[in-house]
């Protein structure tokens, strides 16, 4: 099998993020970039410069100033959520920071052992890929202190290198790297030191694991970095956020797999939030008891007891734990008949003293039995797509898989001969079969003892080899292994495209974070060609394929709780998270049914109103490319370049105190410089920037007169040119875009339906929605919805199907509702239909920059076109914010109608 790479549009957005922000750079070469025979990144465009770029990109990606937290510091944040491909995006950065600026030195920088592994390996896969596209390969390879040789030609090379490091390897003084005094020196210097002068762009993998401590602080700073560029999806530390992929959008997109969260607890059983009775006390006032319980202290949970509590406390403010919010003491009582205490609380929980939290090993059990029951349902539903199986399994510690009493290697066996049993007739599997299909990825001391956590790493190379570098012999049908079970070695960075199943076997809360233990199959799934296969994002939840069952190891409530104040923590609200289903035992919960609105008049007018909407559109494009060129010039020439210029400050160190460094600031010089570059180097880029062909552009270049510009500095008179001419080809392709009825309509096919869903997505419509609920996406959706129904001119609305899709040069377009609204004419009193379209936005204005991306703003000026052509009274208004403001648009429509009439 060999993985294929696949264009992805919102992976090239993320890419050219990050390389937009160095428009106007001179591009590295031989002579402009080498200096004492070492290859260095040189970039001479002023702070304020970056920081425009910046501004700019944060425009186009539609994020605010105070959210990307702008920042002088050479950092730059990308936020991607986990399973959409990071790491395949900065390495596409850094092909395209080579192409574009000539950049040669490259440090990605990760956490751990087998994310190393994982970055090594995704250049493997891809390496050959990639190079049909550029034409080039990196030399990318893993930093070894045995191996100094590489980092000499890491530092002396012209040909792109990539170090791939561990933050350990160089985060002490004694690390090879730091040494001063060694034989194999480079130039007499230590390695960081020279590594240093090559100011590499350092990209950091997970920075939140580790690389903001003070000592990490101090060692990265050593290599010198052009740039730090950050990925993650759980930035702790958030510095210029020029690109954001939120798990909703992600989740909305189809970008990873649904999540299912499967729960085996049995109502009324305590076990899964763990709740202990450890002390009573019964003296002159009330009784009160203690009980352990899972606090919040430290950013972690830590099981310990509480203070003395009384009736009335409610165990959730106390522990600082939100999952025990429904556990208000309501009662603490000594049986006459027992002699035992207990407690009682408010969602009718009683705990009894001595009274174990629940049978451990019986939750175990059944969350194996049904993460296996759900592998065996994949295995046998992926069988014709020819898509292998995985399930994850994370365990509480490592010796109750491999030690002298394997617990839960033992369980695992018991069910899986259970449920084999079950879906083969009643045979049994061989134990060899058994023993074959597990595979375990385990820290381990070098002395061979196996350690919970990931402390010197050495595991069994044979599953090592397969787990961490052969992703693609692990996603092969005939390998044998489909159970991985990990403590938390596999918690951050690896992950695998079809793992289907994840189930978390610890003694209460996950030791992972819910969004990395989610994670580790969120990734799409491929079949045995290496080739992605996606679900129709309208796909019944019964015929999908792309869906991650998780079984944590407490309740759903729990769980989502956990989810929704990791996302809260980052976006500052809960909605920004993927949506999660929700099954127990097996068995669907939170069924949503929509139903078809059986009012009469509501039936009839929708028919008439779909009737008029369901025609179909193509279009024709007329370029005039006169006008281009024409256009082209007279902007060109108003480009105002400022001088290309190199800066010199001065700051003297005036005293060293406890407190820190006190510096004098000493004035700052500028000193022109000269740019070089040939005409045809402006038609080349412009040309690749633009899409246009040479002819064109020799005609647009030949009427440029402001020259002085231009030579001021060639890379970012490029960016401005590029820009203009792009913004006046779209405003062209709209000028000339006309749309054509094909005969043809969108089918009727409105039948009830059930979704599995949470509340937030939908919104009950049940006055004037031709369905009695609807799928909502958005607060201003949401509320556009709720206003619409209580609207007495409403006569029907409702969300528009997935399938209604208007055709547009930049990609086909879904406009978000369809409305009849009746309204009565004071001349003659008769009553009136209007229909309208609506596009719901985060502002009323289509040129808010900030709100709008440019391919949205596109697609509403190509709908205007489409809503034209269908001939008959279909008003579209968009973009929409507020219902208030939709009210006031179609009053002024209707108004121009009846005046007209």
């Amino acid at each position: 099998m060999e993985l294929q790479l696949e264009s992805l549009k919102y992976q090239d957005i993320a890419v050219q993020s990050v390389v937009k922000v160095f428009d106007g750079t001179e591009k590295n070469t031989f002579d402009n970039a080498c200096i004492e025979g070492i290859r260095s990144n040189v970039c001479k465009l002023t702070a304020e410069q970056i920081k425009e770029n910046i501004k700019g990109v944060l425009t186009e990606n539609g994020i605010d100033e105070e959210t990307a937290k702008l920042s002088t510091d050479n950092d730059l944040c990308i936020e991607m959520e986990t399973g959409t491909g990071k790491t395949l995006v900065y390495i596409k950065t850094i092909y395209e920071l080579y192409k574009h600026y000539g950049f040669t030195k490259f440090i990605i920088l990760v956490p751990s052992v087998a994310i190393r592994q994982g970055v090594l390996s995704a250049f493997k896969i891809f390496d050959k890929q990639l190079e049909n596209i550029y034409g080039f390969t990196p030399k990318a390879f893993e930093y070894d202190s045995k191996r100094l040789n590489k980092v000499t030609n890491f530092i002396e090379e012209q040909h792109p290198q990539v170090m791939v490091m561990t933050l350990a390897s160089f985060n002490s003084e004694d690390k090879i790297l730091n040494q001063a005094q060694r034989e194999d020196l480079f130039a007499n210097i230590p390695f960081i030191d020279a590594i240093g002068k090559t100011n590499p762009i350092i990209i950091m993998d997970e920075p939140q694991e580790g690389m903001d401590t003070e000592n990490s602080i101090k060692q990265i700073a050593k290599l010198n970095p052009l740039y730090k560029l950050r990925y993650s999806a759980t930035h702790k530390v958030l510095k210029n956020l020029v690109y954001r992929l939120t798990p909703y959008d992600s989740y909305k997109q189809g970008l990873v797999k649904k999540i299912e969260v499967l729960t085996v607890t049995e109502k009324n059983d305590e076990a899964t939030i763990k709740i202990e009775l450890s002390q009573t006390q019964n003296g002159k006032g009330d009784p009160k008891a203690k009980l352990k319980a899972w606090k919040m202290k430290g950013g972690k949970y830590v099981f310990e007891e509480t203070n003395w509590l009384k009736v009335g406390d409610n165990l959730g403010e106390k522990t600082n734990n939100p999952s025990y919010l429904n556990y208000k003491i309501t009662r603490i009582n000594k049986s006459l008949k027992t002699g035992k205490w207990s407690v009682e609380f408010s969602n009718g929980a009683v705990l009894e003293e001595k009274q174990s939290s629940g049978n451990l090993q019986s939750i175990w059990a059944l969350q194996l039995e049904w993460l296996i029951r759900r592998h065996f349902q994949k295995t046998q539903k992926f069988a014709e797509q020819g898509i292998k199986c995985l399930s994850l399994i994370f365990i509480d510690k490592v010796a109750n898989y491999i030690g002298e009493t394997p617990i839960i290697k033992e369980l695992f066996i018991e069910k899986y001969k259970l449920v084999y049993a079950e879906m083969n007739e009643g045979k049994q599997p061989t134990d060899e079969h058994i023993n074959q299909i597990q595979g375990y990825y385990f820290a381990q001391k070098a002395s061979g003892e196996f350690a919970d956590n990931e402390g010197g790493q050495k595991e069994q190379k044979k599953i090592y080899e397969l787990i961490l570098k052969g992703k693609e012999e692990l996603l092969t049908i005939t390998n044998p292994v489909q159970f991985i079970f990990s403590h938390s070695a596999l918690g951050v960075g690896w992950d695998n495209p079809n793992v289907f199943n994840i189930a978390t076997l610890n003694t209460a809360y996950s030791e992972i974070r819910k969004r990395q233990e989610i994670g580790r199959g969120l990734r799409i799934c491929v079949n045995q060609d290496g080739h992605r296969i996606y679900d129709a994002l309208n796909v019944e939840d019964t015929e999908r394929i792309n869906q991650l069952t998780v079984i944590p190891n407490e309740t759903y409530e729990t769980f989502v709780t956990q989810y929704q104040e990791e996302i809260k923590e980052v976006y500052g609200t809960t909605k920004a998270g993927a949506g999660l289903t929700h099954t127990h035992k097996g068995k669907p919960q939170n069924e949503v049914h929509f139903k078809r609105n059986t009012n009469e008049p509501i039936d009839a007018a929708f028919k008439r109103f779909w009737k008029s909407l369901a025609k179909k559109t193509d279009y024709l494009i007329s370029f005039n490319e006169e006008n281009l060129i024409e256009k082209s010039k007279e902007e060109i020439n108003k480009i105002n370049i400022a001088d290309y210029v190199a800066e010199v400050s001065s700051r003297s160190i005036g005293e060293i105190t406890e407190e820190g460094i006190k510096d004098d600031f000493g004035g700052t010089e500028t000193y022109a410089l000269k740019a070089y570059f040939t005409p045809l180097d402006l038609v080349e880029e412009l040309s690749e920037n633009t899409g246009l062909s040479y002819r064109t552009l020799f005609k647009i270049v030949e009427g440029i007169t402001n020259h002085e510009h231009f030579v001021k500095n060639p890379p970012q008179f490029i960016h401005q040119a590029a820009a203009i001419i792009r913004n006046i080809e779209l405003d062209e392709m709209i000028r000339g875009l006309d749309y054509h009825l094909t005969g043809e309509e969108f089918p009727f096919s409105f039948d009830d339906f059930v979704k599995n869903i949470a509340p937030q997505a939908y919104v009950e419509t049940p006055k004037r929605g031709v369905f009695d609920k609807m799928l909502v996406d958005s607060d201003v959706e949401r509320w556009f919805a709720k206003t619409a129904d209580l609207d007495d001119e409403i006569i029907c609305f409702l969300k528009l199907p997935s399938y209604y899709k208007i055709k547009t040069p930049i990609g086909e377009y879904e406009p978000d509702f369809g409305l009849v609204m009746k309204r009565k004419s004071l001349k003659t009193g008769s009553e009136s239909e209007y229909y309208f379209v609506i596009e719901t936005k985060g502002t009323n204005d289509i040129n808010d920059k900030k709100s709008l991306t440019e391919s949205e703003v596109y697609r509403i000026k190509c709908a205007m076109k489409h809503f034209e052509a269908l001939g008959v009274e279909v008003h579209y208004k968009a973009p929409v914010k507020e219902y208030s403001y939709f009210k006031t648009e179609a009053t002024k429509t209707i108004n121009s109608i009846i005046e007209q009439a």
